[in-house]
């Protein structure tokens, strides 16, 4: 677990203000999911438009979606995806209700989420948000910037990253980030405490100005907000922003507790309660409230109220065709411009049309539903007015009279009864209505998929059906939505050129939920897996029905012959003849390094360093008895030139001597290729790094290098790597010779040429087989051409063809 210290500032012409809201955290409630039950949530929300109706909705809103979260089962990004998608659905209603007059409400989040030692984080508006950590700075936003943010469509734009946390981590987010936040300014001195933090990302700040800041620390699950003092808020008053808007009493209850720095005071969120309840606003007659409900449904069915949000729909989706429609025909013929902007049109008109007439028999299915409970309702009245005249005596007017016992018998029973039976109209009849609207709703964003002539928007439907299929499928499992996904993952994998992979588990048995492969090394019928939170490696045997753990194998922190090691960070394959008869050699975050096979103990070795001040490593790469080793915190690669199969001498530096040195820190993963290495950034784009032997120019470097399609159909075009988080690099000797990398959001593999021609996109498909994270985590491709593709405790393997 960890501990986190919340930071909300804003400045106010250039005043520093405490105004956590929007902005929150939370650790799990006690009856939290079990794929949560170890989790941590960050939200930072931020609005635009109508303030005081976003404001209420936070009151009535934000605390419930937060415990929903933590109720939410299944992988992470999951969880973070319905939280999102069920705040975009508020903000659609209400726009739709406001009309035009009111002007729309729109939102941008950042959600952040702690599982395990990774922080996955989910964005979606047009916002920013950064990760600092010993590795440096990493910076996640919308480069395309494109996204208008919550409320605007039925399908909000999610994008997913993930950053490694370590010992200690800062999350922090903005609107609008000063050019100043460079990680040359942020590291000055080392990694800064969080007071030097804040000095540092407040410096030549704008004067009026918002950010939220978290820090990340190992701890029990505490979650503490620390700001100015306020007096006021401790006494109980209520605290203004600039447009006085009060902060809701919703709020988490804070303790001012003391601090050794004097300029903060800490003040400690409580757990919330494990229940989630919607405080709806009070109305201002005493009717009952079903009839409320009810008047309120039967009121929407009115014609004219059907027409106006029809037409209020209609309005914001033209608005968002007609800016498609400008960006795509912005430097065509006016001619060709005129006929596709008429052709888009139509089809437009088409979806809309049809859109409108399903909305039309959901809201007709829904007032039959409601109708017929009216009936029911007075029917069973009726049959119960019947039953007690009938079985009581009446006094001389004829009224039914009633003991105390058997008022009470009708108190408790009548409800129940009432209750069962509508629940058993509902889910009879609810969810069959619910089953087809979603179902329908899936058909139309496939119609507009196969109608688009622009692949990115037919990609963009597409995913949108898929996402309605999924919601369908909630509710009622059938061979259409089968058939319907198999057409739109089949239709994706024709627009991104991929090759589905038929993966299967490849360990026999499974491994504990808490283990995360962040390694995968294939050596003949042996297998290695680096556990990153054990710090161990893992080894496992080949066998008729796959791999079985070898429990007997040891390679982990301890004391062993040759000296102490502690827990490992990354490993690579050996050739059999090094002195030791090792298979792999595994290296700490100190220079420590392991040579481990089958059968045997570790035997320890020191890497010697240039200074002594050896720094954290982070990846390690062999090529040929030569030892490549990764050291971002002091932006050096070391290179070792072995001895008699052992590394006794001091190391060099790769880029010694080099004028222009590219940026380590940003390095995610390495590859060595005989003069050639590789240097893997987290978005994908790629440093070719040569070594050329002439002591002029010792080094040349391509950064970043111009990736190639060479698919069929795609040949020769100009490829970019699509925004994703990117984890690992390989390098794969003759008779294929390529470069492979993974995407970990979507596990693809991308396979590419020596000249970085790309020729094959691997994807997986993963059966009925559950994945309890979808995060690829490592990955490999042996020379017997089987891939291995590790998602956190999860290993599978599958046949290249």
């Amino acid at each position: 677990m960890y501990d986190l210290k919340m930071l909300p500032l804003k400045l106010d012409q250039g005043q520093q203000e405490f105004v956590s809201l929007g902005f929150t955290a939370s650790a799990p409630p006690r009856r939290a999911s079990r794929s949560r039950s170890e989790d941590m949530l960050i939200l930072s929300l931020s609005f635009k438009g109508d303030v005081q109706t976003a404001s209420e909705i936070q009151k009535s809103w934000l605390d419930n979606l937060i415990q929903s979260f933590f109720k939410t089962g299944g992988s992470v990004t999951s969880a973070m995806r319905t939280l999102i998608e069920t705040l975009n659905l508020t903000l659609m209603e209400k726009n739709l209700k406001s009309g035009r007059d009111a002007g729309p409400t729109t939102a941008a989040i950042n959600l952040a989420a702690i599982h395990r030692r990774i922080l996955y984080i989910a964005q979606s508006g047009f916002s920013h948000a950064f990760v600092l950590n010993q590795q440096g700075l990493a910076h996640f936003y919308d480069t395309s910037r494109s996204d208008r943010g919550l409320g605007f469509s039925r399908s909000p734009n999610i994008r997913y990253y993930q950053a490694e946390i370590g010992r200690g981590s800062y999350f922090f987010t903005t609107d609008s980030p000063p050019e100043t936040w460079t990680e040359d300014a942020i590291f000055t001195g080392g990694y800064p405490s969080l007071d030097q933090l804040r000095r540092r990302l407040l410096n030549q700040a704008p004067q009026s100005f918002r950010m939220d800041l978290a820090q990340i620390l190992p701890g029990e699950g505490n979650v503490q907000i620390q700001g100015p003092q306020i007096p006021a808020a401790i006494e109980g008053e209520d605290v203004k922003d600039e447009d006085s808007h009060v902060i809701p009493e919703t709020l988490p209850e804070v303790t001012a507790e003391p601090q050794e720095d004097t300029l903060f005071d800490t003040r400690e969120i409580k757990p919330e309660s494990d229940s989630v309840e919607i405080v709806l606003p009070d109305t201002e007659d005493e009717a009952p409230e079903e009839d409320l409900v009810e008047a309120e449904i039967s009121d929407s069915l009115k014609p004219e109220v059907l027409q106006e949000d029809f037409a209020h729909e209609a309005a914001f989706e033209s608005h968002a065709e007609e800016d498609i429609e400008d960006a795509e025909t912005i430097a065509e013929p006016q001619l060709a411009k005129s006929k596709k902007q008429e052709k888009m049109k139509k089809s437009s008109s088409k979806v809309i049309a049809e859109r409108d007439q399903i909305r039309e028999r959901s809201l007709k299915g829904l007032a039959a539903i409601l109708s017929g409970w009216r009936s029911f309702r007075e029917k069973v009245s009726t049959f119960f007015m019947d039953l007690i005249s009938r079985w009581t005596p009446a006094d001389s007017d004829g009224t039914p009279m009633l003991s105390r016992g058997t008022m009470l018998l009708v108190t408790v029973l009548i409800p129940l009864i009432v209750v069962a039976i509508g629940a058993s109209v509902y889910f009879a009849r609810g969810r069959s209505l619910q089953y087809e609207s979603y179902f329908e709703q899936a058909q139309l964003s496939a119609a507009v998929a196969l109608s688009s002539e622009d692949p990115n928007q037919s990609r963009e439907a597409w995913h949108q059906s898929l996402a309605y299929l999924d919601q369908a499928e909630s509710y009622k499992e059938t061979d259409e939505i089968t058939e319907l996904r198999e057409q739109a993952r089949d239709a994706l994998d024709q627009l991104d050129g991929a090759v589905r992979l038929a993966y299967q588990p490849a360990i026999i048995g499974s491994l504990y939920s808490e283990i995360n492969i962040t390694e995968i090394i294939s050596y003949g019928p042996d297998l290695y897996m680096l556990d990153s939170t054990g710090g161990r490696v893992i080894h496992a045997e080949r066998v008729s029905q796959g791999y079985e753990i070898d429990p007997d194998f040891v390679c982990a922190a301890g004391n062993y012959s040759g000296g102490r090691i502690e827990a490992l960070v990354d490993m690579v394959s050996l050739p059999i003849n090094n002195p030791f008869q090792a298979h792999i050699l595994a290296v700490d975050a100190l220079g420590n390094a392991a040579y481990c096979g089958p059968g045997q103990n570790p035997v320890i070795h020191t890497l010697p360093s240039m200074n002594g001040n050896f720094g954290e490593i982070k990846s390690i790469a062999y090529d040929i008895n030569y030892l490549y080793v990764l050291l971002p915190a002091s932006s050096t690669i070391l290179v070792y030139r072995p001895t008699n199969g052992q590394y006794l001498d001091l190391p060099s530096s790769f880029f010694e001597g080099v004028d222009n040195t590219p940026n380590i820190s940003t390095v995610e993963d390495l590859a060595v290729n005989g003069p050639s290495l590789y240097l893997l950034q987290n978005d994908g784009k790629l440093i070719d790094c040569t070594t050329s032997g002439l002591g002029a120019n010792p080094v040349t470097c391509v950064n970043p290098v111009d990736y190639i399609d060479g698919r069929p159909g795609k040949e020769d075009l100009v490829f970019t790597m699509p925004e994703s988080s990117y984890r690992g690099i390989l390098y794969t000797s003759p008779p294929d010779p390529s470069i492979s990398i993974l995407d970990a959001i979507n596990a693809d593999i991308y396979r590419f040429s020596l000249r970085f021609r790309l020729y094959k996109r691997l994807r997986p498909e993963m059966g009925d087989f559950e994945l309890e994270s979808p995060v690829a985590t490592a990955f490999t491709i042996g020379i017997d051409r089987i891939a291995f593709l590790a998602f956190g405790h999860q290993v599978f393997y599958a046949y290249v063809e």
